[in-house]
């Protein structure tokens, strides 16, 4: 089932050259470097036109994930659908992947307290703690009278 027509297909097509397995976008690009298309009177992102054009509609809660991990790819073979958050961990570089693979904080001690889903050091908290009261009680009386 043809998802675009034989106009947009041949426009899209006429903006990607091959590079390798990759595809890769020739025309704008945008902030996060990737590619533009302007479909149906709106600027798309071409990888998920891309995506549009070879699957159709993109599944509720899902986004497109670059296996290749070029962003300027249109190659559908190339593409996926994910959920973000599996997005952000197929992607290695997110901080959000990197800081989740911490084991022990920076002082060397194991994170062992989950507090509102953050992980803390239970003793680089006690010794923060410590300092905060002891710089408080020195605030509380400025003349130290």
């Amino acid at each position: 089932m043809a998802y675009l027509t034989e106009a947009e297909a041949a426009r899209f097509a006429s903006k990607q050259k091959r590079k390798g397995d990759c595809s890769l976008w020739q025309s704008k690009l945008d902030k996060d470097v990737y590619g533009m298309f302007f479909l149906r009177r709106k600027n798309r992102r071409a990888h998920r036109v891309a995506w549009f054009s070879a699957y159709g509609d993109l599944p509720e809660g899902r986004v497109v994930n670059h296996l290749c991990r070029n962003r300027a790819c249109v190659n559908p073979q190339h593409l996926q659908a994910v959920t973000v958050r599996e997005n952000v961990f197929l992607n290695s570089t997110a901080i959000s992947y990197i800081n989740s693979q911490k084991t022990h904080c920076p002082a060397g001690h194991s994170y062992d307290r989950i507090y509102s889903g953050q992980r803390y050091c239970s003793i680089c908290d006690r010794a923060k703690k410590q300092r905060l009261r002891a710089k408080w009680r020195l605030e509380e009386d400025p003349l130290n009278i």
